[in-house]
């Protein structure tokens, strides 16, 4: 079952705002802009081209090369592991493409995954062919640990994750916004998980001693926010263009769509904003909550520029 998401469901920064949005063109890009000479938090836009959706709400918040030095290594987080295979549930190849085209167009020496995809990952692609030479030039994981401390962590005290994310000139997390049974969400404060083992993970779920994997909402919301802290990315993409309504975050479940990619610099503010398309208020996801009091971010997004557009 697929849904559409109403655009009256989306948070609007207020009424003539919204409206502007919901009739679409020139007048709704003028109304949303930032005041001049101030940077945008995050940029929401909407589109059923995922390639032009992702390429535009990375413009509105610098553009990559604002991210993306010549000769920088680029580190890549997706939200498309091996074991996400249902609809829905993995970020869609074509948001990946935008993301790496663009830093290479940048100047990248070097883009890597920091978790590989399966292999097939890009069949489903309608792009793979043309952008072919862009898909063989991504560096696959390195499968490379460390054990690293958290300084001042409240649940999470040491964590095995990926070399790589530490040594990347720049850090790029590309989640997918869809929903969680444990967390009620998953974005880009969740998907941070992907660059430990599976044994620190399993600590995510089971080290306060619960006996199920989601018993303890509060210890697995905080060890994400204490993972948090070891590398803010530097900038976040996050695929809301089709994801999991419900039965996340593997699947299946209901299919819901709202067309839109959301890229910028402050995660708290994204996932604040994103679970406005699961009828969450600001502030009401525990991890979210948590990392808005650890001042990663703020999930009062309303008060920050921001822009939303269609095109």
């Amino acid at each position: 079952m697929k849904k559409n998401l109403n655009r009256r469901d989306f948070i609007k920064t207020g009424s003539l705002l919204g409206t502007a949005v919901l009739i679409g063109g020139p007048l709704a890009g003028n109304l949303l802009s930032s005041p001049i000479g101030q940077d945008l938090k995050f940029a929401s836009v909407e589109s059923k081209d995922r390639l032009r959706c992702t390429y535009k709400a990375v413009e509105l918040v610098g553009g990559m090369g604002k991210f993306v030095t010549k000769g920088a290594k680029v580190g890549l987080l997706i939200n498309a592991p091996s074991w996400w295979r249902k609809k829905g549930s993995f970020v869609h190849p074509d948001v990946v493409l935008a993301v790496v085209k663009m830093c290479f167009e940048s100047g990248a020496a070097e883009v890597q995954y920091l978790i590989d995809p399966p292999g097939t990952y890009f069949d489903i692609s309608k792009l793979k062919d043309k952008y072919s030479e862009q898909i063989k030039s991504i560096k696959g994981c390195s499968g490379n640990f460390v054990s690293k401390e958290i300084p001042r962590a409240k649940s999470l005290k040491k964590v095995e994750i990926i070399k790589e994310v530490f040594e990347c000139d720049t850090f790029i997390n590309v989640p997918i916004f869809k929903h969680h049974v444990g967390t009620n969400m998953s974005g880009c404060l969740k998907n941070m998980m992907g660059l430990n083992t599976s044994s620190t993970n399993k600590y995510f779920h089971n080290g306060s001693g619960s006996k199920g994997g989601y018993d303890d909402v509060n210890f697995l919301s905080q060890c994400i926010v204490d993972l948090n802290t070891l590398r803010k990315p530097d900038l976040c993409v996050m695929d809301a263009t089709e994801f999991l309504g419900t039965g996340g975050p593997a699947g299946p479940g209901l299919i819901m769509t709202a067309n839109r990619v959301i890229a910028g610099t402050d995660p708290v503010a994204i996932d604040s904003y994103s679970s406005a398309f699961l009828k969450h208020k600001p502030g009401e996801i525990t991890m979210v909550r948590m990392a808005h009091e650890r001042k990663l971010g703020d999930y009062n997004y309303k008060k920050q520029n921001y822009k939303e557009l269609t095109i």
